[in-house]
């Protein structure tokens, strides 16, 4: 639009400039056919052919004058001659001159004018002779002007014609150049008119347009002093041209010392004056171009009049001058924000360096606790197979579920410190969702009744099948949730709600007590790390305070959502929301695949551990299976032992000195006697992507510490066919009881546990049976135990668990009569949270 405004007066100017040709054409030809008419009226043309006729006339008198003269005149005679000559002259003129074109082009006239001159021609010869001869010649002569009398009429006549049609036309054409003018002064007046107030109008708007320039030049040049920003307009060769007040303020200088010298010198730090230059060099050759996104914010260096130097921002602009390309910077004192950033940067430092020797403190004094309870509970559980009347029985149990209970709150601590440290690693794998969260809730069923408490699951929805996720972390999560509940309710309900009515991958998980609830004010602060409610002397639960901190961790970094509502005195209700894809494959173990069996008879161990206690109860605890054990302290030796002597079976501690167990399981399966013997990791987190370190290193499967005997028994009987029932006698003099003594014992047990199942205890409660089953070298009874913790996870109809029941049952019945046994005290199982 603009555009087309400003081509306006050029538009006028052509149209004005076309029409005025045209005018200035037009009256040029009606002016030359003026005068041409003028000329035409004065002109000799038709008197010249009216002259011809009389000519013609006068040369027919001297012609009959001359023949009645009988006086033989020579006056006469000359007088003839000279009459004759004029007629000829006529005569030669209209059939060349060019004034007499058109009137040769009449049909007609070419041919009479060459009968006149032929006639004409003919009488030379008398005209030019003696006069005698004129005086012979004259009657004929006489009788051709006769004729040519005549012909010079029908000429002289159709002249007038012809001359007058010409006139006529002439004055035709000057009538329509008039026209044609008049027509075209009139439009051209317009035109001029038009312009005019257009012009008007131009002048006016251009005036407008200047008093706005002035306007916003004021407004510019009051922006320019007022800024708070130092603004800098200089010449490509780096002569300033505009320095502001803020300027001033900024670099010491005043305007007028700024003023037309050099930018580069005057206010650059030496270390960017080539980059200033080049910049300088880029706005002279037109190469600098904004950015689409606006100029740059670029941190450097100014300096001070003083010579100090200033962290300024600066942001580059290039605009048009008179004179060609113009620098403008806009710079802005940054000193104190970098100060204030140098502070938080220090302050950010000292906080991730106290963060990480916190967390290096959290997991070295974790590892350092562990390993003593290790051994603890190690001896303890051997401590169980030794005689023991009941009160020492008691205290054993109190020791063990003391013992258990600081393990769970180490083991919260690690996967604090792993969540805050980001080294937080989830499986994938396919995972009945239901299944863990009923194994979960069952294992917790002692705990409730233990307080008065109904725990309860309720699952809405259809089952959509397996889902992707990590059903270790899963279970924790509901474990935690459930054990905090049954903590802070007596004798209440606590429901655990598995919601997956949304689409599919969608699960909503709530956990809802009946018990003392949450001050609303302590809702913001549940989540935190080591927060227990209550004061310090009042408090009437246990716990580290890290329980829903751990929660919180988990799904978060599952990508969920949990949120908590409460009323004191009411309950508390706690609400998680998860996105799980659908899993295509079914669930898999999180155990390694099982080793190779090895052959009947002892086993030959390899004990491969740095510290002397976990050694001690591996190696007690290996002795009462019946298998031959060696020791090493670390993996260097344990390597130089496998090498040429063959075991049946290497047990490998992880960390250890010298050379971990990882890289001494990659030389013993890379060469020497044990490349195919079955390599066990004793580790104290066995994470998924800690297993998969272990498969590529060649290990077979993890055993966790602390080591249970359960473990390490049904770890053993995968290896070696089952004892025959002759040597439980042999059993009962290595754990020193009377002989038949811990077969019944066992026996009980069993009998005890399948009462209970498949409502206390669940999936954990066979996994302990088996466990117990393998101990006395029941393998059929094992297997039927194991199959029975596999469908309680799969989470199996009802009657696929009852029918496993009635057929474990009736081994055990097959066994031995019942032997009753002291009733254990029922063991809590120790949560963690507020």
């Amino acid at each position: 639009m603009r555009c087309c405004v400003r081509l306006l007066p050029a538009v006028f100017a052509l149209v004005i400039l076309a029409m005025g040709v045209t005018v200035w054409t037009l009256q040029e030809d009606a002016r030359a056919q003026i005068e041409e008419m003028g000329t035409a009226a004065t002109d000799s043309t038709q008197w010249f052919l009216a002259q011809s006729e009389v000519e013609a006339l006068a040369l027919q008198r001297a012609i009959l004058l001359m023949e009645v003269d009988a006086t033989g005149d020579p006056a006469l005679a000359r007088d003839l001659r000279r009459r004759f000559d004029i007629f000829y002259s006529r005569i030669q003129t209209l059939r060349s001159g060019r004034t007499y074109q058109r009137l040769r082009n009449e049909p007609g006239m070419v041919e009479a004018l060459a009968g006149l001159q032929a006639m004409l021609d003919a009488q030379i010869p008398a005209i030019d002779g003696e006069d005698a001869t004129l005086r012979a010649a004259l009657p004929a002569m006489s009788a051709a002007m006769g004729q040519g009398i005549t012909q010079i009429r029908h000429v002289s006549l159709e002249g007038v014609r012809v001359f007058a049609d010409k006139s006529a036309e002439r004055r035709e054409g000057v009538a329509r150049a008039m026209t044609t003018l008049s027509l075209l002064v009139v439009p051209l007046f317009l035109v001029l008119a038009l312009s005019v107030v257009i012009l008007s109008l131009m002048v006016r708007a251009a005036d407008t347009r200047n008093r706005r320039i002035a306007a916003v030049g004021s407004r510019m040049q009051s922006l320019f002093e007022a800024s708070i920003d130092a603004i800098l307009v200089a010449r490509p060769d780096g002569r300033i041209l505009g320095f502001n007040a803020a300027a001033q303020r900024i670099y010491g200088y005043s305007p007028a010392e700024a003023m037309g010298s050099d930018m580069v010198d005057l206010l650059t730090p030496r270390d960017q004056r080539a980059a200033v230059r080049a910049l300088l060099a880029e706005v002279r050759d037109r190469r600098a171009r904004p950015r689409d996104g606006g100029p740059d914010i670029i941190q450097a260096t100014a300096r001070h009049k003083s010579g100090r130097i200033i962290p300024v921002e600066v942001s580059i602009s290039v605009a048009e001058g008179e004179d060609g390309p113009l620098l403008v910077g806009f710079v802005r004192d940054v000193s104190r924000r970098a100060a204030e950033e140098a502070e938080m940067i220090e302050a950010r430092d000292r906080a991730v360096a106290g963060e990480q020797a916190k967390t290096r403190m959290i997991a070295v004094m974790s590892h350092e606790m562990r390993t003593p309870l290790n051994g603890i509970l190690g001896l303890l559980d051997l401590l169980s197979l030794t005689p023991l009347d009941d009160r020492q029985r008691q205290y054993l149990q109190a020791m063990e579920h003391s013992g258990r209970m600081l393990l769970g709150h180490v083991n919260d601590v690690l996967d604090t410190s792993r969540a805050r440290g980001g080294r937080l690693v989830l499986a994938a794998a396919p995972v009945d969702l239901r299944a863990v969260v009923a194994a979960a809730v069952d294992g917790l069923q002692a705990q409730a009744r233990a307080a008065g408490n109904c725990l309860t699951l309720e699952c809405q929805g259809a089952d959509h099948g397996l889902v992707v996720g990590d059903a270790a972390r899963l279970e924790q999560i509901v474990v935690n949730l459930v054990g905090n509940a049954i903590k802070f309710t007596e004798n209440g309900t606590i429901r655990v709600d598995l919601d997956r009515t949304g689409p599919p991958g969608q699960i909503e998980l709530r956990v809802t007590d009946s018990g003392i609830g949450i001050p609303e004010e302590d809702l913001g602060r549940i989540f935190d790390e080591f927060v227990t409610l209550g004061s310090t002397f009042d408090r009437k639960v246990e716990g580290t305070g890290l329980g829903l901190s751990i929660v919180k961790g988990l799904v978060d970094a599952m990508g969920g959502e949990i949120d908590v509502a409460s009323e004191p005195g009411q309950g508390t209700a706690f609400r998680i929301g998860l996105h799980l894809p659908p899993a295509k494959a079914q669930p898999q173990r999180p155990d390694l695949p099982a080793p190779a069996p090895v052959a009947s008879g002892d086993l030959k161990v390899l004990l491969v551990e740095d510290n002397a206690i976990n050694r001690l109860v591996a190696r007690e605890m290996l002795r009462r299976q019946g298998c031959h054990v060696l020791e090493a302290e670390d993996g260097l030796v344990g390597v130089q032992m496998a090498q040429d002597e063959r075991f049946d079976l290497i047990l490998m501690d992880i960390s250890m000195p010298r050379l971990n167990g990882i890289d001494a399981a990659r030389q013993i399966r890379a060469e020497g006697a044990n490349r195919h013997s079955p390599i066990v990791a004793l580790t104290a987190h066995a994470m998924p992507e800690d297993l998969a370190r272990f498969r590529e290193a060649g290990m077979d499967r993890a055993l966790v510490k602390p080591l249970s005997r359960a473990d390490l028994v049904s770890m053993i009987e995968g290896l070696r066919p089952a004892p025959a029932a002759d040597d439980l006698e042999a059993l009962d003099a290595v754990a020193g009881h009377r002989p038949g003594s811990l077969r019944q014992r066992i026996l009980a047990e069993l009998r005890e546990g399948l009462d209970q199942l498949p409502d206390g205890g669940g999936a954990a409660l066979a996994h302990r049976l088996a466990g117990s089953a393998a101990v006395l070298g029941l393998a059929e009874m094992h297997h039927g135990l194991i199959g029975l913790e596999r469908d309680l996870t799969a989470g199996c109809a009802n009657g696929q668990i009852d029918a496993d029941l009635r057929k474990l049952r009736k081994m055990l019945d097959s066994y031995a009569p019942e032997t009753a046994v002291p009733e254990a005290e029922p063991r809590r199982q120790a949560g963690s949270g507020p």
